[in-house]
């Protein structure tokens, strides 16, 4: 009974850690309040506090404030941003303080715990477009993604090693 208790509460621990946010942030999140749903009935959940992700499309600076506006995504289990190429719309994170928009740049990936704080219209192309308001708690910038190259096992990405011949004669004869 110990062991399965034990078992229980190190796989709890193993989850909880795989968020990139503190865990007094992921306690309070309202995992059920997704962007779809927000989206049909705006003003019933300002104030709640959501967990969304996305890619940053462009970071302003003002007197106090940096807003940044991002493309959702979906997360996955680690709470990261995936498929990349589908979203349901774009949303705006409000964050007190400065964030450099050197690295805070576009194409980055984002997780952000914070309260809905209602929508604001901006101009997007030729219309008008109203993107929710997140008022940050707490951000996690992603690592840039790395390309993993499907010739692991070869020289600098080709089937043939240094002088042309293939990688397999490069190895030391016994």
């Amino acid at each position: 009974m110990k062991r399965k208790f034990l078992l229980i509460l190190c796989f709890a621990g193993v989850i909880v850690s795989c968020a990139p946010l503190s865990s007094e942030i992921m306690r309070q999140v309202d995992e059920s309040l997704t962007y779809q749903v927000f989206q049909q009935d705006p003003q019933r959940y300002v104030g709640k506090t959501v967990l969304w992700g996305g890619v940053i499309i462009e970071t302003i600076n003002k007197m106090d404030v940096t807003v940044m506006k991002v493309r959702q995504t979906e997360l996955d289990f680690e709470k990261r941003p995936q498929t990349l190429d589908r979203s349901a719309g774009r949303f705006l994170v409000r964050s007190a303080g400065f964030l450099d928009p050197a690295i805070y740049k576009e194409g980055r990936e984002i997780t952000v715990g914070g309260e809905v704080g209602g929508r604001e219209v901006l101009a997007l192309g030729g219309t008008q477009y109203s993107y929710p308001v997140i008022l940050a708690k707490e951000i996690y910038l992603w690592e840039k993604r790395q390309l993993v190259s499907p010739y692991y096992p070869y020289w600098w990405g080709y089937p043939y090693g240094w002088y042309g011949y293939p990688y397999w004669m490069d190895l030391p004869y016994y």
